[in-house]
């Protein structure tokens, strides 16, 4: 039989580790023992690829061999190599299964025998495996669309206008004459007079120019994409781009765990699709060399001052982030160092109004906030003792009965409504009399269950809250040292430890404190945190005047 074989590890540590060359060995030996053919085509690795999702390259080409009916049998090593889901290995399990292909996993098999059957069954609920499936079909849909020269992205490129699909023809792009003029003017500004995306900004919005919203404003992302995107030299590109969640969202909301933030796939895993070029090759080489100059020259790329508050703080006003600048000695007086809301510069955020934040003095600003986390580490007994309250609360009996009085009542309820049930069946109760005391005993038996769902919520909660303390004493141990004595590099390492973000509102501060878990020091990788509510802790007086407070997510 032919024979393929399909490894994953998901880890960089897993890959230095040669784990999946382990896999492969023992994959290899399973086949020559069975005799089968195995080709070098169709031996099938994923390295540094989750099994939770199912968009894996080497994953994909080996479907593409089962369904081309090329492979007669696949061997992986345990079903959570395959996918982690179990609704992602039902999907698997069921299209090899149809294209008569025979899965067969080295460890943790799965028999025909009805005991495992029915627990692979059960393991799973029916809507997330529907989910999965139409989620899968409709991304491997698009993928292959593409691969046939048809345009499925949902923007459209400025300069262009969607052409469906009619007939043989593909979904296609064509040019829309007015957007492309501007598009070989903007190309003309960058080339030809050496302009950056700010002087080009500039003139678009003097211009009689507008954006596809039809806003007059241009922003300074929507005009890199456009002297950056190859589409206008000929080639538009699908799969380009993977969504992840993101490390630090910027703002906490319901989306915050959903995957909304973009990152580029391998190119070689791009799919290439053709589109009628708007500019010359060599005009598009030329702007992506002037690009790579200003972004060099750029003052985002200036080391020359340190700022300790540096991706931490975000503008209470407008929400952008607050970025430091520094503006140079000028009439005898010496150059001081600033912090600045994005939001001041209507020009690079594309919005009609500028933020009417003020800009900040960072000396005091860095040294308010360096004093209050100094406190905090040093004699951190405010925030100890809210968490201690914290315990206690989650301790207490309250109202509430204690977890064993509430199993014991279930159990009652339980136990009179089989009453209810045997005295019905004898006759002695009619129905109406049966309704509506299983009526009540539903309800009784429904807030026990919510109390004892709450105790148990409260005592989880309790057992996290003492972790926390443990971990936060640990902590002011390891850095209590070093507090004083620390380097702006070091000072900067503790900051991203304890401190997620701080939001700069009218004359206050709002710090939202992280507690390092255990067993991390500053400047290692980033740790797991945990948020902390801070609300008792007492303001601290900067020197701006301003009310330095925490608050946990």
């Amino acid at each position: 039989m032919r024979a393929a074989i399909y490894a994953r590890v998901s880890t960089e540590r897993q890959e230095r580790q040669q784990t999946i060359d382990s896999q492969l060995s023992a994959l290899r030996g399973w086949v020559s023992a069975q005799g089968h053919v195995l080709a070098d085509a169709h031996v099938f690795r994923d390295e540094g690829f989750s099994g939770s999702r199912l968009d894996r390259p080497a994953l994909d080409a080996l479907r593409d061999a089962i369904r081309d009916s090329v492979v007669d049998v696949v061997v992986v090593f345990n079903p959570d190599r395959l996918a982690r889901k179990y609704a992602y290995q039902v999907l698997l399990m069921e299209e090899f299964r149809r294209a008569d292909c025979e899965v067969v996993f080295l460890h943790h098999p799965i028999s025909d025998d009805p005991n495992d059957q029915l627990l692979l069954q059960i393991q799973g609920a029916i809507a997330e495996y529907e989910r999965a499936v139409l989620a899968e079909r409709f991304r491997r849909g698009k993928l292959q669309k593409a691969r046939d020269g048809n345009i499925i992205s949902a923007k459209v490129p400025y300069g262009y206008r969607y052409k469906t699909r009619c007939g043989a023809v593909p979904a296609r792009l064509v040019v829309d004459d007015a957007e492309a003029s501007m598009i070989r003017q903007l190309y003309a500004w960058v080339a030809d007079e050496g302009l950056t995306i700010r002087q080009c900004i500039k003139r678009l919005n003097d211009g009689p120019w507008v954006t596809r919203s039809g806003r007059r404003q241009w922003s300074s992302s929507v005009v890199h994409h456009i002297l950056t995107d190859p589409v206008y030299i000929g080639t538009a590109y699908a799969n380009r781009f993977d969504y992840v969640v993101p490390k630090k969202p910027r703002r906490r909301s319901r989306r915050s765990t959903e995957r909304t933030c973009r990152r580029p796939r391998p190119s070689e895993q791009w799919i290439a699709i053709p589109a009628p070029p708007l500019v010359e090759q060599q005009v598009w080489d030329c702007v992506k060399a002037a690009l790579t100059r200003n972004a060099t020259l750029s003052f985002r790329r200036n080391k020359k001052h340190d700022y300790l508050l540096r991706c931490l703080l975000k503008c209470g006003r407008c929400g952008l982030g607050i970025h430091g600048c520094y503006f140079p000695a000028q009439g005898g007086r010496p150059g001081r160092r600033y912090y600045r809301c994005a939001g001041t510069d209507p020009l690079t955020t594309g919005r009609e109004a500028k933020c009417p934040q003020a800009r900040i003095e960072a000396n005091g600003l860095e040294q308010a906030i360096w004093n209050h986390v100094v406190g905090l580490l040093e004699d951190p007994s405010q925030v100890l003792a809210q968490f201690e309250r914290f315990v206690t609360q989650a301790a207490g009996d309250g109202e509430d009965s204690s977890a064993s009085q509430l199993r014991a009542r279930i159990e009652r309820l339980n136990r009179a409504d089989q009453r209810l049930l045997d005295a019905y069946q004898a006759e002695v109760i009619s129905l109406d009399e049966l309704s509506g005391q299983r009526k009540a005993l539903a309800e009784q038996r429904q807030r026990a269950e919510q109390q004892h769902e709450q105790r148990l919520r409260l005592r989880a909660q309790k057992l996290q809250a003492q972790e926390i303390l443990a971990s936060l004493t640990a902590f002011t141990h390891r850095v209590g040292s070093r507090l004083q004595t620390a380097s702006i590099t070091e000072r900067q390492a503790i900051l991203q430890l304890v401190i997620e973000r701080i939001i700069v509102h009218d004359g206050s501060l709002e710090i939202q404190h992280v507690i390092p878990l255990q067993g991390h020091t500053p400047g290692n990788a980033s740790p797991a945190k945990v948020g902390l509510c801070s609300d008792g802790v007492c303001p601290t007086e900067s020197q701006l005047g301003c009310a330095v407070r925490g608050r946990g997510d």
